[in-house]
């Protein structure tokens, strides 16, 4: 059976890869494709790099910043230095676009767990937070920015979106104010599980949703949903900013519709980097405010590198220099 499972999950995983690299070649064949390259190049030498280096600095800016709410969520369990979940923020992203898994969040929880001696199932509890609060302020802003009151028509699926962000948010309130029936919940799915298992699986969820306890206090909820709106924000100026390096006369709002395309594009499997979908994401978003393929696939190349590079150098830098990823050495005895 065991034998079976295996060769199951690992026909799923080559599936998923191959789907991945279908997804991305047709995408990059909608970008390029009846793409006039001497636009593309005449872009490309007409940049502002004083915006795009601006680019580059609020891009570090805003993860650095991300480091705030997560130490608000941390707070109880000791006062973690800024500069070190900044670290462990860039390590979690440069491993998502690394890696086609999506495995930051688990790799971030895991060595802030190690190396602040917090418990395992706590930390996750507010990586969990952050990842709810994220989902429903991104649908909600999806449904609500006006820009995309005219694009319902286009957009398929957004009701969907409602759907499951009203039920992440009804799940999120069970779990801050009334965590006794979401227990007895878990409690009663438990046992569908092993019985070797089961105890070890609610006392680590117990301890996760003690994390979600912190959300009553309104201080904290309002802060945490002000970071959470802050950190967007800091992302959209990215884009405006290189908006100015472009050339291109859009306004702040339309770089929140270009984030917003490129946080939908994040959903379908891909290669790592999202290489292809990224850019054609920010085509098809610029394209409903008239701006020509060849410009926005060179914008949309030029957002590509700011928003990836910078994690990616500094994330194999942080990797390389963290003691917990080092490789032990073993002393052999004589």
């Amino acid at each position: 059976m065991k034998i079976l499972k295996f060769k199951k999950e690992s026909k799923n995983k080559w599936l998923k890869i191959l789907v991945g690299f279908a997804i991305t070649a047709l995408a990059l064949w909608l970008s390029f494709r009846k793409l006039d390259l001497e636009v593309l190049k005449k872009t490309f030498f007409q940049v502002n790099f004083f915006w795009v280096i601006l680019a580059l600095v609020n891009t570090i800016l805003t993860v650095y910043a991300l480091g705030w709410r997560w130490r608000i969520l941390l707070k109880p369990e000791g006062k973690i230095p800024l500069s070190s979940l900044f670290r462990l923020n860039i390590i979690s992203q440069y491993t998502n676009i690394i890696m086609p898994a999506r495995l930051g969040e688990v790799v971030r929880s895991y060595l802030a767990s190690k190396q602040y001696k917090i418990s395992g199932a706590y930390v996750v509890g507010t990586v969990a937070i952050e990842k709810f609060l994220d989902f429903i302020v991104f649908v909600s802003l999806w449904i609500l920015v006006p820009t995309f009151f005219s694009m319902q028509k286009e957009v398929k699926g957004y009701k969907i979106a409602l759907f499951f962000s009203i039920l992440a948010t009804l799940i999120l309130v069970l779990i801050i104010w009334q965590p006794k029936i979401f227990l007895k919940l878990i409690s009663f799915l438990s046992r569908l599980l092993p019985k070797n298992s089961r105890q070890r699986v609610i006392n680590f969820l117990e301890q996760g949703i003690e994390a979600f306890g912190l959300l009553k206090r309104a201080k904290t909820l309002l802060l945490v949903v002000a970071l959470t709106f802050g950190f967007i924000v800091g992302q959209v100026l990215t884009n405006f900013f290189l908006f100015k390096a472009f050339h291109l006369r859009l306004s702040f709002w339309v770089g929140l519709v270009v984030l917003l395309a490129i946080q939908v594009g994040n959903i379908p499997p891909s290669v790592p980097g999202k290489i292809g979908i990224f850019e054609y994401a920010v085509i098809l978003a610029l394209s409903v405010f008239a701006i020509s393929k060849s410009q926005a696939l060179s914008y949309g190349i030029m957002l590509h590198v700011v928003a990836y590079l910078p994690k990616i150098l500094l994330g194999f830098i942080f990797i390389a220099t963290m003691k917990e990823l080092r490789p032990r050495r073993v002393r052999i005895k004589a």
